[in-house]
């Protein structure tokens, strides 16, 4: 009867180790994305390093403040100066990644493509009367999958705390080449880069 013990407690010491490697091994299997950014104004794309880094942002030059209700229905252009964004990135397994505040439910952030001349890119957005805020385009919005890595508890004053989800946006298909920015509420800091 004492072996049988023994043989039990031997059997279980196993399968709870097993199970402890198991479970270790898919914790840092689902762990596949980088450590979240001190930034959390920020947006980033995963370099071929597997380093984050940081999007440059332009100012979208507009007539307009998208932050109070329109006065009528309009289609305007959101201008960026230069033909060309400094980032260059490949078109192919792009993922970019941002801090959301956790109750934004759309996550604010869209994907989209500029229209470009010899001087400068541009995107079309309506606004429509007696709201905030503009909308871009279907035709120029490329589709995102969102992805909550993380939920962050940051320091929002003395004694004061509030959760942000650190996100992954992943295009649902490749792009192509041509000129594209990540848009938030804002059009004055567009996340702009380019792709060959």
């Amino acid at each position: 009867m004492k072996k049988l013990r023994v043989v039990a407690s031997l059997f279980f010491i196993c399968l709870t180790a097993n199970s402890y490697l198991r479970a270790k091994i898919a914790i840092g299997s689902q762990r596949s994305f980088p450590d979240p950014p001190t930034d959390l104004t920020r947006v980033y794309y995963l370099s071929p390093e597997r380093q984050l880094r940081p999007l440059p942002f332009e100012a979208g030059s507009l007539s307009l403040n998208v932050f109070a209700p329109a006065v009528a229905d309009k289609v305007m252009r959101v201008q960026l100066t230069g033909a060309k964004s400094e980032t260059v990135l490949a078109g192919d397994n792009l993922k970019f990644y941002v801090f959301v505040g956790e109750k934004m439910d759309p996550p604010p952030h869209q994907l989209v493509r500029l229209a470009g001349t010899k001087s400068r890119r541009e995107l079309k957005i309506s606004v429509i009367k007696g709201r905030k805020g503009y909308a871009p385009f279907a035709a120029d919005t490329i589709r995102l999958e969102h992805r909550v890595l993380e939920r962050l508890r940051v320091s929002a004053g003395p004694g004061r705390f509030i959760f942000v989800n650190y996100m992954q946006l992943t295009p649902i298909n490749p792009l192509t080449a041509g000129e594209y920015a990540i848009i938030g509420d804002s059009l004055a800091d567009m996340a702009t880069f380019r792709v060959k």
